[in-house]
């Protein structure tokens, strides 16, 4: 009985992630598209990304690193639907083994004990690192991408990438201990 009492909370907190990262992409819809922060960083990515890496290290440092891979592959996936998200699908398995990544790279670092804060950072820059490498290298492969617009989502998915995940990093650190303290409660 523990262990489906245990898979039926997984599926349930899963779902919460899923639920909050449709939160987060709608949110970011509310702002101008062409809204610009910084170089190739526009408002709807600072928040929706931002928002969208939080979710993902809360729930793969609260429910564990496969849920949090789970809401990873979701949140790609939904944000092509919604059209927050690259207007190439090819480039959604890409941004899901980004999220996934991160989130199973956080989840396992609570397993094994290390520094929340140093495995955030970690985490934040191998996402990065791992989008910025990818995501041209995909684009160039398709060969029927104006120049104009693979190098403007090429730009998306380099240093932003890393920006979003740090800030969604740093709110998770300020949530986490709450809801380790309310669980404990």
């Amino acid at each position: 009985m523990r262990t489906q009492h245990k898979a039926i909370q997984f599926v349930a907190e899963t779902a919460i992630g899923i639920a909050l990262v449709v939160l987060a992409q709608l949110a970011g819809k509310v702002f101008p598209a062409g809204a610009v922060v910084i170089g190739p960083l526009s408002v709807t990515q600072l928040i929706t990304g931002s928002l969208v890496n939080c979710v993902l290290f809360v729930f793969a440092w609260r429910t564990g690193a496969l849920s949090g891979i789970c809401i990873g592959f979701f949140s790609s996936a939904l944000a092509f639907l919604l059209g927050v998200g690259p207007a190439l699908a090819q480039l959604v398995p890409v941004i899901a083994c980004g999220n996934a990544i991160l989130a199973g790279l956080f989840g396992l670092s609570r397993r094994i004990k290390l520094d929340r804060r140093a495995a955030m950072v970690c985490c934040a820059i191998i996402k990065c690192g791992f989008l910025w490498v990818t995501v041209p290298a995909v684009i160039a492969t398709l060969g029927s991408v104006p120049e104009k617009q693979a190098s403007a989502m090429s730009a998306m998915f380099s240093w932003p990438q890393g920006v979003t995940a740090l800030i969604g990093g740093v709110l998770a650190l300020i949530i986490i201990p709450r809801l380790m303290k309310a669980k404990a409660d």
